[in-house]
């Protein structure tokens, strides 16, 4: 009968689109939708432009340049001698809507600033290069990038209505990182700071994340909900050891073909991400009470009838997979990070800097099952999509590199406000449970996630969460007066 179910599925699916999954190691920062829709404002509120820009900062001999583009918003500028707001792009495209709405754009609106976001070089339309080959992507770093910014403050000073003007940078994510760093490396450049969710340490063997995944799904769900969670796991990494077994999983994941080889300790690998990338990219998007709802679904059999059925129809639910089917082949995960996208260029960062590598806990998690997402499994993704010299004694040397130079979990900063929710797994690698110094206040808030504290003010927000806005703002405020 289960070899029956198993064919029937098989057929069901056989002519649907695989869909391949990615780890959840890139954020694509997207703004808020209703500040986003060109419809909703005016059409010439922000405005596109371009510099000329080097692409090595440190080499006088190399005069290579690029065009790096930003975008502005003028409508709240007093004037010559009034703020300039700088939002800092990251790992992702930016846009508009960023502009138009946000905790960044208040402190314009109340401040009289002039507005801009900038796009890190290698993403989005900004491109040294069209190619990503590794000799293309070696200028694809945090310095350049960081000196990048430097170069556009300098170029920014030279117009007359902004020579006296205060600077204040914004980041979120990765770029929460840069703007800590760049008042650590440039202070002279910006007034303040705002970093959201910096993971400013560098860490290769990552437990830290599903950690805080785990403990995010407990505190918001309850012991019920991660017993069965904790149940299909645990079923599903037991049933992978038998033919029978393996068909079943086949079935409840929806797989539109069995793994290559399920003693490929990689194919093993991408098959335990696919389960807790999920898990942990509800987290990072979480507001308070999605969690919640995600547990009374399991609580209430929602997603299935056994608890392995249910991590399967979850995914299914969480990732919108509709009629597709899942795609489980490593080869297919290598040839997403071989194009040259915003997905290849960020990973070939985490391979030459941060490490961030998202690997299964040994700390009694619902995920310790997982146990091929390893530091080998992340490297050889690693040593395949760009270069063989790209090896663990490689990536733990990059990653001790830019601990070394920007202070990991203690940066020599002031005048930088820095913000955490508690339930986002990247806090792990961010300073959330004390000030960074005196002028450097942190702000840790529960029930909340991943740049929360970016948004506009939502209806799910907590007066925490609230008021964290505000306090940012206030701090702001004191810098420009």
């Amino acid at each position: 009968m289960l070899f029956l179910v198993a064919c029937l599925a098989t057929l069901g699916l056989a002519w649907a689109e695989p869909r391949v999954i990615e780890p959840p190691i890139r954020v694509d920062l997207q703004p808020p939708e209703e500040f986003n829709s060109r419809d909703a404002v005016a059409m010439n509120d922000v405005i596109t432009s371009w510099i000329t820009m080097p692409v090595d900062h440190f080499d006088p001999q190399n005069t290579d340049t690029f065009d790096m583009r930003y975008m502005y918003n003028e409508e709240f500028f007093g004037g010559p001698g009034y703020p300039v707001f700088i939002l800092i792009g990251g790992e992702w495209n930016i846009a508009p809507g960023w502009l138009r709405g946000g905790n960044m754009f208040e402190m314009a609106r109340e401040n009289r600033g002039y507005q801009i976001y900038t796009e890190h070089r290698y993403y989005g339309e900004t491109l040294p290069y069209p190619n990503f080959t590794v000799e293309n992507l070696r200028f694809l770093n945090v310095d350049q990038a960081l000196a990048d910014l430097a170069y556009f403050i300098r170029d920014l000073k030279t117009q007359p209505r902004f020579a006296e003007s205060k600077i204040v940078m914004y980041g979120g994510s990765y770029a929460a990182n840069m703007a800590l760093w760049f008042k650590q490396r440039y202070p002279h450049l910006a007034v303040g700071v705002v970093a959201s969710s910096g993971p400013i340490k560098a860490e290769i063997d990552f437990t830290g994340y599903l950690e805080v995944v785990h403990e995010a799904f407990l505190l918001e769900g309850g012991e019920q909900c991660m017993s069965i969670i904790s149940q299909g796991i645990s079923d599903t990494v037991q049933a992978l050891g038998t033919e029978e077994g393996r068909r079943l999983v086949e079935f409840n994941y929806r797989m539109c073909s069995p793994l290559v080889d399920y003693n490929d300790v990689y194919e093993l690998g991408y098959f335990s991400g696919f389960i807790s990338w999920t898990f942990s990219g509800a987290v990072q998007q979480a507001r308070p009470g999605t969690l919640s709802e995600i547990c009374q679904n399991f609580v209430n059999n929602a997603y299935g009838s056994t608890p392995m059925e249910q991590i399967g129809g979850f995914i299914a639910h969480r990732q919108n997979l509709g009629g597709s089917c899942w795609g489980i082949q490593y080869a297919a995960l290598i040839n997403t990070y071989s194009q040259n996208t915003n997905s290849r260029a960020w990973y070939y960062q985490t391979c030459t800097e941060y490490g961030y590598f998202q690997t299964a806990p040994r700390s009694g998690t619902v995920f310790d099952p997982l146990r091929w997402l390893t530091v080998d499994f992340y490297v050889d993704i690693c040593r395949r999509a760009f270069s063989a010299q790209f090896d663990e004694e490689f990536v733990f040397a990059a990653a001790d590199r830019v601990n070394e130079v920007y202070g990991a979990l203690n940066p020599d900063v002031n005048n930088t406000i820095n913000i955490h929710g508690y339930i986002d797994p990247w806090r792990a690698l961010g300073v959330y449970d004390r000030d960074i110094s005196e002028t450097s206040p942190t702000y840790t808030v529960p029930r909340a996630s991943h740049c929360f504290d970016m948004q506009n003010w939502l209806t799910t927000d907590t007066i925490r969460m609230t008021h964290a806005q505000q306090a940012a703002r206030r701090h702001v405020a004191r810098w420009l007066n």
